[in-house]
């Protein structure tokens, strides 16, 4: 059975040479109640001396700490407790050293391509996952880059052993990266740059227009004797599946 992550975070010291051996944790089960912590709910409004009850990974009752029989009680004694943090535009999971094209794995070749799924190219064993977990980031939406259709992204849990279970909701949007209509003056643009760039964006922009014509058009014959994988790929936009 799928787990479901708890929104929220504990503020205690991790050494960091701990932080390489953090690993998904089983799912949680049974009642357990966090009491005498200072819970900051999200709006604004802090409890103090405040309780959090949860039950089977989800919350059950948050409210100022009270005797409750029957459960598994931790003491915070007086720590601040968050909601967990979304990270929601990032490449985590995607890049593990800028400098190193190996681990690139955000950007790929050719200027239209809805059909990239970012979450299978998510990598759950990414150094640095462990450190934005121990620092309140629990959930993160992975976002592929470069082009001008750059293809989806999905929300992932960081608490995963891998892609399949870190999948919180994949594919929920396609991103579009809009081409620059601002000319560059000469002494500014890169050697061997395009000269007229405003002409060349336009360009992009119809090319892309083309495209959703052509995606169009494929989504209104129905059944396709050959799969175009990018036109496939951009029919939740159509029907509202997608974004």
């Amino acid at each position: 059975m799928k787990k479901i992550l708890l929104p929220i975070v504990l503020f205690i010291s991790v050494n960091a040479v701990a932080q390489e051996n953090m690993h998904p944790s089983p799912a949680q089960t049974g009642t357990i109640a966090l009491t005498n912590g200072r819970i900051h709910i999200g709006n604004g409004q802090v409890i103090e001396n405040g309780m959090i009850v949860f039950s089977n990974g989800k919350i059950k009752d948050v409210r100022a700490t009270a005797p409750i029989a029957d459960v598994k009680v931790i003491d915070l004694k007086g720590k601040h407790v968050y909601p967990g943090i979304i990270a929601a535009s990032t490449n985590l999971g995607l890049v593990e050293v800028g400098a190193v094209r190996a681990t690139a794995d955000y950007d790929e070749v050719g200027d239209i391509n809805p059909s990239i799924r970012s979450l299978v190219a998510y990598n759950t064993d990414s150094k640095v996952i462990n450190t934005l977990r121990s620092n309140g980031i629990l959930l993160a939406n992975i976002v592929p880059q470069g082009g001008t259709i750059s293809g989806t992204s999905s929300v992932v849990q960081l608490d995963a052993w891998n892609w399949e279970d870190a999948a919180y909701k994949a594919d929920n949007g396609i991103h579009f990266n809009m081409p620059s209509l601002v000319a560059v003056p000469a002494q500014f643009r890169r050697p061997g740059a395009e000269e007229d760039r405003v002409k060349q964006s336009l360009d992009k922009i119809e090319s892309i227009r083309a495209f959703f014509r052509e995606a169009k058009a494929y989504h209104s014959q129905l059944p396709h004797a050959q799969v175009n994988l990018k036109l496939e790929a951009v029919q939740g936009l159509f029907d509202k599946t997608k974004t």
